[in-house]
């Protein structure tokens, strides 16, 4: 009997020490984990896949502060202690001296790990030590394809570290997604748009930031009757345009061009070199095989008269020119223009004047030796788009995605006027060309093509302080409606601001969505002014001025955690590694000059 009561006490004095461990346990999940995170080394081989060294880390620490129950040691300590004990921040450290750490930074986990490359695969291996007892809480392994689904892994590795550390289920995306637009919104129109503030309340006395952002949405057509379309192809056959087979892609794009149009379009096929040649007069498409057969027969030449060239693909579209259809100039170009007009602003300033009579361009530079800046005022002048195409195998997929967008077409001469009162001043558009006198403000888009989404963000300067609710803009939309018969439409929309003293109403109005999207878009103003410094010659300039303005976009990174602005912060990194890269040969330069332009370009129009 006293040995039975004996087995019992045990019994009882081992669950109650089970109970307490599971509670000490719990206790533990409860208590917020500090994190140091070092840099991640890349092993693969490839210098190319640097950048993410610290691009890595960097989303890591952004995710793993999703997390309520989990700290990160600033990157900053955590180098100078690294220093201090003599390890490197991208070194491998043994568990075992990760004690060390801990007691300095007072981090209870270290997080660190490596990028590899098998084959045409990447990944990342990562392993969480526990710093109190030097075991390794996690060792994940995240796999991804190319370097634009970094982000997509990077996002995966930080849910299982969370969950690990925390047993926190959290699944990583973007904040502010918003659900795609109700059809029913359109009332049967094409186009919608939407206004708003990065927050209605101001606190009175302040100098916040006002950006107003205008969202344009173009419904989804199905199944109908596309309108006409009036191209111009505009060939480059200059004698470089021998090289890498840009010539004969270029002249697999043009038959691609040739096979998607219809009897009820307009084609015409212009050729410049020293001079320039009307292949293809202006003319409906009765003779699909003769077209090919021209094409087939083009050639490169010698000089490069751009000018020559875009002035007779204008004409070859004004022969034919009418309302109600789409009116534009391709114009591709490989090289510099140095025959005929040269001059970038007298060019610039014929696309306007086209623009105006209804006549677009949209301009394509392939390689490394085109005048990246030249060609895109061009499309912008022109009311076009611009493509940069780093590889001649990619002129076709460009000139695809530029007639898929003109087959779908909703909306022509799409137009928008901001009103601003006197006492607001415009500080900033971003990304698009506009004119603004006295009070009003005008921005011209042109063309919008079915299930397009144009993002028009404003910088403003309003009021310190204000009595009543002040209106900070109106905004018209005008456009003709092409799925209507061209009906001409208006839409009107007033944005105000309620001045307030109540410092917590602020906090708790503010927009997200307009947030994001303005730091997204001053983002692009950092890297452009870096991209111009190193177009001068003063890489030194631009690597100082990244150094300085990459914290605060870390900081709208870590705030609102949105695949477009870890992208970016992903270019930045990529950019400063590869222009620093030692080896790096001048025409590489140009290359990642015009690959970053093309970026920039593409953010801000939202492409």
């Amino acid at each position: 009997m006293k040995r039975v009561k004996k087995v019992i006490l045990i019994i009882l004095m081992l669950s109650l020490f089970s109970i307490d461990i599971k509670s000490i346990k719990a206790e533990e999940m409860k208590a917020k984990k500090t994190v140091a995170v070092l840099d991640f080394k890349n092993v693969s081989n490839s210098g190319k896949l640097d950048y993410l060294q610290n691009a890595i880390p960097e989303m890591l620490i952004t995710d793993l502060l999703i997390s309520k129950k989990i700290k990160v040691v600033e990157r900053e300590k955590l180098k100078k202690v690294l220093e201090e004990l003599k390890f490197s921040l991208s070194g491998t450290i043994a568990p075992e001296k990760s004690i060390e750490i801990g007691k300095m930074t007072g981090a209870t986990a270290l997080l660190m790990g490596s990028i590899i490359k098998i084959g045409y695969k990447m990944r990342i291996d990562a392993r969480l030590i526990d710093i109190r007892t030097s075991e390794v809480i996690l060792a994940e392994k995240v796999e991804f394809n190319n370097e634009d689904e970094v982000i997509e892994a990077t996002d995966r590795l930080a849910e299982k570290i969370i969950k690990s550390l925390t047993g926190e289920e959290i699944k990583i995306g973007d904040t502010e997604k918003l659900p795609p637009v109700d059809i029913k919104s359109f009332q049967g129109k094409s186009l919608f748009m939407e206004t708003a503030v990065n927050n209605q309340y101001r606190l009175q006395g302040s100098n916040q930031k006002t950006y107003l952002q205008i969202d344009l949405f173009a419904r989804e057509i199905e199944k109908r009757k596309r309108i006409p379309l009036n191209v111009a192809l505009v060939i480059d056959r200059s004698g470089s345009m021998a090289s890498e087979k840009k010539m004969e892609y270029v002249k697999e794009a043009a038959k691609f061009v040739v096979n998607n149009l219809n009897r009820e379009d307009i084609l015409s096929i212009v050729t410049y070199e020293s001079e320039v040649e009307v292949l293809f007069e202006a003319g409906k498409i009765t003779n699909k095989k003769y077209i090919l057969e021209i094409i087939d027969k083009i050639f490169p030449g010698g000089s490069t008269n751009l000018s020559g060239g875009m002035i007779e693909g204008y004409k070859q579209i004004a022969k034919n020119y009418r309302t109600g259809q789409v009116n534009r100039v391709l114009l591709l170009s490989d090289g510099l223009a140095n025959r005929g007009i040269t001059n970038d602003e007298s060019l610039q300033a014929i696309c306007q004047e086209k623009s105006r009579q209804g006549i677009s361009i949209s301009s394509f530079g392939v390689g490394v030796q085109f005048n990246e800046d030249l060609m895109l005022l061009l499309a912008e002048y022109g009311a076009g788009n611009y493509y940069y195409i780093d590889q001649p195998g990619n002129i076709a997929n460009m000139f695809d995605k530029e007639l898929k967008g003109l087959l779908a077409v909703v909306a022509q001469d799409v137009s928008l006027q901001i009103e601003i009162p006197k006492q607001v001043k415009l500080e900033e558009i971003y990304g698009y060309l506009f004119k603004q006198k006295g009070n009003k403000v005008k921005i011209k888009l042109n063309d919008v093509f079915a299930r397009e989404k144009k993002i028009i963000i404003l910088k403003l300067k309003v009021p310190v302080s204000w009595r009543e609710p002040f209106r900070v803009a109106r905004v018209i939309l005008t456009y003709s409606d092409v799925m209507n018969s061209g009906k001409k439409e208006k839409e009107l929309s007033e944005v105000s601001l309620l001045y307030t003293k109540n410092k917590k109403l602020v906090e708790q109005n503010e927009n997200n969505y307009v947030g994001q999207s303005a730091s997204l878009m001053e983002s692009t103003l950092v890297m452009e002014r870096a991209i111009k410094m190193v177009d001068k010659g003063k890489k030194k300039e631009a690597e100082i001025w990244l150094k300085e303005n990459i914290a605060p976009l870390k900081d709208k990174v870590e705030k609102y955690n949105t695949k477009e602005l870890k992208k970016q912060l992903l270019n930045i990194y990529d950019y400063q590694n590869t222009l620093n890269a030692p080896s790096l040969s001048l025409n590489e330069e140009k290359a990642l000059q015009k690959r970053e332009k093309y970026r920039q370009y593409e953010i801000q129009k939202s492409k």
